[in-house]
């Protein structure tokens, strides 16, 4: 009997959170999987952690490399799994301890190319636990929970569903028939990789429920907002030659357009102040490019993305382009406003009309009853 699941673990000086992800693992109900720790050039105790699990857990197989980043380190990873299927993990986040074997008693029934399951974010500054959209599921119809997809069937909410690795589980076989490896050394290699994935797949479910906790910090990659984050022009770029290449970028281009500026103000907006005016310029230089000249608005649209969709080609640096983007969110909201307090009018006065003609109804009706009265005497 071989491996059923291998989880891959990259690990890059997390020593403070390194032991709670380990012993989530440790704790499984499921039993029969491995853990590749990819010990990617740590300067901190991480290394000694995982050296103190594996001794005493033979499950834990750590292997070091110097600093090759995220996607360096899940792609040595997926080379030595041996595992029916891959999980990927990061280091300072955790699972249900009955994660493993929910999953792969889920995948025995369907199984799936790529399974979909819920997770919850842990923002170590409150200590409090959030979800949304992304992480519940919940644009994903009910229905599809029954049986397994594939992207077609779910191409109008293609960019809502989410990217990250973390909270799916990848059949082995279809990985490596596919060659899927992260981009290397790239930021936002997450988008990349579950796009390219993503429209291959042939089977694809979702498991309802909540197995995974990804923690927030302050030092994260995705808040650093330093040079790396230019990696998002490169990821937008390779992501949408996946959508030309399975035919279907037409279809999906006003989707498509909505989600580059969705991604652009994400990184923009994290982004340290001295990178501001040249991230700007590269914006500018992609605009036709990336066909932001051929944006088409609609209801779905948040002011906020539309706002700063209408500023990349304003402003010569960033703070020219911070004032315009604030100007034009709020245009948006005053006509918006605008808008709405006609229709309030508008119902008032129709509102209004109605009560005066029942007025007079009431009133007519009053006379005539007071007639009958009379005439009764």
């Amino acid at each position: 009997m071989g491996i059923k699941i291998s989880v891959v673990l990259p690990v890059y000086n997390v020593a403070n959170y390194l032991r709670k992800c380990l012993d989530s693992l440790v704790n499984q109900t499921f039993k029969d999987f491995e853990v590749i720790c990819v010990n990617d050039g740590s300067t901190d105790l991480s290394l000694s952690i995982l050296e103190g699990y594996s001794l005493s857990d033979s499950r834990f197989k750590i292997i070091t490399q110097e600093n090759q980043g995220l996607s360096g380190a899940r792609n040595t990873g997926i080379e030595q799994v041996e595992g029916e299927y891959v999980l990927f993990v990061d280091s300072d986040d955790w699972l249900e301890e009955n994660a493993l074997e929910v999953l792969y008693e889920h995948v025995k029934g369907f199984s799936s190319d790529i399974t979909m399951f819920k997770f919850k974010y842990y923002n170590e500054n409150t200590e409090e636990y959030s979800e949304g959209p992304f992480t519940n599921l919940e644009v994903i119809d009910p229905s599809f929970f029954t049986g397994n997809f594939y992207y077609m069937d779910v191409i109008d909410i293609i960019f809502k569903i989410s990217h990250a690795p973390f909270n799916k589980l990848y059949k082995t076989s279809f990985l490596k028939e596919n060659d899927a490896k992260f981009l290397y050394g790239s930021y936002y290699e997450d988008l990349e990789f579950f796009y390219k994935v993503f429209l291959k797949a042939k089977k694809v479910s979702v498991l309802p429920e909540y197995l995974y906790y990804y923690r927030i910090r302050d030092q994260s990659i995705s808040t650093s907002g330093d040079e790396g984050s230019f990696d998002i022009f490169n990821i937008l770029e390779t992501t949408k030659q996946h959508f030309l290449d399975a035919k279907v970028y037409n279809q999906i281009k006003q989707d498509w357009l909505m989600f580059v500026i969705v991604n652009l103000k994400y990184v923009y907006l994290r982004l340290k102040e001295e990178l501001k005016n040249q991230f700007i310029d590269v914006m500018k230089e992609k605009y036709y490019d990336y066909a932001l000249n051929e944006v088409v608005y609609s209801e779905k649209w948040h002011y906020e993305d539309r706002a700063f969709h209408e500023s990349i080609m304003m402003a010569d640096n960033y703070k020219e382009f911070d004032l315009n983007y604030e100007r034009v969110c709020n245009e948006i909201l005053a006509k918006h406003y605008e808008t709405l307090s006609n229709e309030y009018k508008k119902q008032i006065d129709e509102l209004t009309a109605q009560n005066n003609q029942l007025r007079e109804e009431l009133g007519n009706a009053s006379v005539k009853n007071k007639f009958k009265k009379i005439v009764k005497l």
